[in-house]
């Protein structure tokens, strides 16, 4: 039932990558103030109420960075997707692989520029995100 394809794929990324988001996640539990907790549940708050409107909005900063991190491990993992994926499933790293070994084609060039491109897209938008949360809070 588990052939190689896929589902084998995403298995085996999302059991390398867990440790990294816990590790992360895990850093903020640690930073919160745990008064904060009593506070909510001395307020009545039902567990529920507690995740959605205090627990969550706390560590979603975490959250973001760890599943930017394990994107960006997991894109980069090129021997998890290669030695897990089967003949009908191919990502990116290994298509750039297969390609690569014919002979480097315009067609690489330009997906090699694309992902570049991506990256500078990414960082400029964090950095405009940052800059507006920033001058919305007062420090700049």
């Amino acid at each position: 039932w588990l052939r190689p394809g896929m589902t084998t794929m995403i298995i085996a990324h999302v059991t390398f990558q867990l440790p990294f988001v816990a590790l992360v996640v895990y850093s903020r539990f640690v930073g919160l103030d745990a008064s904060l907790f009593d506070a909510a549940k001395d307020l009545y708050a039902s567990p529920w109420k507690r995740a959605v409107h205090f627990i969550i909005p706390a560590i979603k900063p975490a959250l973001v960075a760890g599943f930017f991190l394990a994107f960006t491990l997991s894109f980069d993992d090129f021997v998890i997707s290669f030695f897990t994926s089967g003949p009908e499933s191919a990502t990116l790293p290994i298509y750039i692989w297969g390609a690569i070994r014919r002979g480097i084609s315009p067609e690489i060039n330009a997906i090699g520029a694309l992902m570049i491109f991506a990256v500078m897209i990414a960082a400029l938008l964090s950095l405009a995100f940052t800059l507006r949360s920033r001058r919305r809070e007062g420090v700049l």
